[in-house]
């Protein structure tokens, strides 16, 4: 038997949604009812009362006497329903009025007042709101009364046509006929008959004033209000959350793509500089360091033949973490045994440099314009480790590179060169056969050359650089991470003659971590 699993995933799907979407359902939960409260605190005071109108049967004898166009039986269900709707009509409200000696106007008294036919019985309730108990009690009791003569009238003026009828064939008839003195006493039946019309309608239950304002009512409101705070909330967040294109965990960016996720990056500490942190060194037993120390470890997984050494690392957007996961995993390796150096790539807005806080007179651009040695561009920063360290004014342990100091047993020398003077035409130099063979001289001495290069879609530069590496390495923030952008990396792989290394994900929150980051609770 095949186990159903689309059941679970789902309901977990729901549910991750919920809770990255959990303050729209809290604050849904929160105003709707706090609009609720407000609304029914400013709402006057008001009571009900109720009277009820019985539907009652009539003598069959009078319908006999009257004619078959005269309809005197019980109302029914339907009737009932009609004669409801005549109940709130400016004349029965104008009657009332004047029955109650009120002076307000027909349509104001009509607004408080509402008629209904019981579907399960043969009654009419008829409501009244008023500020005042006894008010309300005599202005149902008004409306219904009122109601009941005016339907008795209105049967009576069809005994009153009945009459006319017979007191004109009494005048056509001839003195003294038998004929004549037949009209005469139906004409007196007729007479009695009408007195005993009821309208098919009776008074079964007199309105009382009310003990208990019947709104507002505070707290079933707001109980309501919180349900449906809840059930709005809850649809807000879907709607929010289809309208979102954005990936929001390492688990979906890797469903998403068909690159491997070599390495998931914790967000930064609020007292670390995401600029500036080497974590590798300044918090070596921490999540981040061992996420860099892991991605180091699946580089060389994927590099198993030990032919890729020239890797370039790139991301779709400026600002997505690309030098810090350079210097990162060049400490990460240096302290496997690695010579490492890197290379600034992106030549129109460098900032290896600024990271480690170094010169930037001479770089890339001086050696392929011939202006300068290698040798003499690139700088070798020394990493104390452990050796001395400062404190921030934060309390945090921190190491800094130190350019050109003598190496003591146990430091890390790592190479770098930065941009250089900004040419004006990068894209030209990225390309030239010198910075190629820049690359291959620093293959030969390295074992990895890490390529800081530009944004993949901002430029056509990183394209260019492909060309002259064994391996590209993409960093994808998490919060600004899509579906679409997945697709244009991959994309960009069918364009390009290097291989696709994998994919590093940064700015990983510790409730969108998934399974490809699971340190920090291993080490807290």
């Amino acid at each position: 038997m095949v186990e159903n699993t689309q059941s679970p995933t789902s309901l977990r799907h729901y549910a991750q949604i919920l809770w990255r979407r959990k303050w729209i359902v809290v604050e849904a939960a929160v105003i709707v009812p706090a609009i609720v409260l407000v609304i029914s605190f400013l709402q006057p005071t008001l009571y009900t009362s109720v009277t009820r109108i019985m539907a009652v049967s009539q003598s069959p004898s009078l319908s006999v006497v009257v004619g078959t166009n005269i309809d005197l039986s019980k109302p029914d269900e339907r009737e009932l329903q009609t004669l409801a709707s005549f109940v709130v009509t400016p004349e029965i409200a104008q009657r009332a009025g004047a029955q109650l000696g009120w002076s307000d106007a027909p349509a104001t008294l009509m607004a408080g007042v509402s008629a209904e036919a019981d579907a399960n019985a043969d009654i009419i309730a008829v409501s009244a709101k008023r500020s005042d108990p006894q008010k309300a009690a005599q202005l149902a009791n008004a409306f219904a009364g009122q109601f009941v003569e005016w339907r008795k009238e209105t049967q009576q003026r069809s005994f009153d046509e009945a009459v006319q009828l017979v007191d004109e064939q009494i005048a056509a008839a001839k003195p003294g006929s038998t004929e004549r003195q037949s009209l005469i006493d139906r004409r007196s039946q007729l007479d009695v008959y009408k007195a005993l019309v009821t309208g098919g309608l009776t008074i079964g239950e007199v309105a009382q004033p009310s003990s208990s304002p019947s709104s507002p009512k505070p707290l079933r409101n707001g109980a309501l209000a919180v349900l449906a705070g809840l059930v709005l909330g809850v649809g807000f967040a879907f709607v929010r959350e289809s309208l979102d294109v954005k990936l929001h965990s390492a688990d979906e960016i890797a469903e998403a793509t068909t690159l491997p996720v070599i390495a998931a990056v914790p967000k930064s500490r609020k007292n670390e500089k995401s600029s500036d942190n080497l974590a590798v060194l300044e918090d070596p037993r921490g999540p981040a360091a061992e996420a860099y120390r892991f991605l180091r470890t699946n580089l060389q997984f994927v590099d198993l033949n030990n032919d890729v050494k020239v890797v370039m690392v790139t991301s779709p957007l400026p600002q997505q973490g690309k030098s810090t996961t350079i210097a990162n995993l060049a400490i990460a390796l240096l302290r496997a045994g690695k010579k490492v150096a890197v290379v600034e790539g992106d030549l129109r807005r460098p900032s290896l440099h600024r990271f480690f806080k170094i010169a930037n007179a001479r770089g890339v651009t001086n050696v392929v314009a011939g202006t300068s040695s290698l040798d003499d561009a690139a700088q070798v920063l020394t990493f104390h480790d452990p050796g001395p360290a400062v404190t921030t004014p934060k309390g945090r342990r921190a190491v800094k590179p130190v350019a050109g100091e003598a190496r003591a047993p146990g430091d890390l020398e790592l190479k770098v060169l930065s941009s250089g003077p900004l040419p004006p035409n990068p894209g030209e130099i990225v390309g030239s056969r010198q910075l190629g063979a820049m690359l291959d001289t620093l293959r030969a001495e390295s074992d990895y050359v890490l390529v800081d290069a530009p944004p993949m879609f901002a430029v056509g530069d990183a394209a260019t650089l492909a060309a002259r590496v064994d391996g590209i390495i993409v960093i994808l923030r998490l919060d600004q991470t899509t579906a679409d952008t997945i697709k244009d990396v991959e994309d960009f792989f069918t364009r390009v003659p290097a291989r696709p290394l994998g994919v590093v994900i940064t700015g990983v929150a510790d409730d969108a971590k998934g399974k490809y980051h699971r340190y920090q609770e291993y080490y807290d």
